[in-house]
């Protein structure tokens, strides 16, 4: 199996179903009101954040030989040290996380004035 199958089997397959999922209950009502543009922003600034915090990582790692791709397996478009199907895999598994907590939290209420009826002692 190739990368971009590798892919699309398992995390583009997801993210379709979710995105199937969140459509099919739009306009129904939730037990939250969540601002879809607000969630939509913040997986994409955590979309951001993934991609430039763990290309320099990976990029060091395959260069000092930790590990590496098989060249039959990947596209053989590489950025740095790093094919493209590994950059892709960052933005597409932020994006399932993101749409996967979505899709939890507009399940689910928040209980208001939850008080414990046992005390934490260190």
């Amino acid at each position: 199996m190739t990368y971009f199958g590798f892919l699309a089997a398992f995390i583009l397959s997801p993210i379709l179903v979710l995105g199937v999922f969140h459509i099919w209950n739009k306009g129904k009502d939730s037990p939250t009101s969540q601002d879809d543009s607000q969630i939509t922003i913040a997986i994409g600034i955590h979309m951001v954040l993934a991609l430039l915090y763990t290309t320099p990582w990976d990029n060091y790692l395959v260069a000092i030989g930790v590990w590496f791709y098989n060249q039959k397996l990947v596209s053989g478009i590489v950025l740095g040290f790093v094919p493209v199907e590994e950059y892709t895999f960052f933005l597409l598994q932020t994006l399932f996380v993101g749409l996967w907590w979505q899709t939890v939290t507009g399940r689910t209420t928040l209980v208001q004035g939850f008080k414990s009826s046992q005390r934490f002692r260190l």
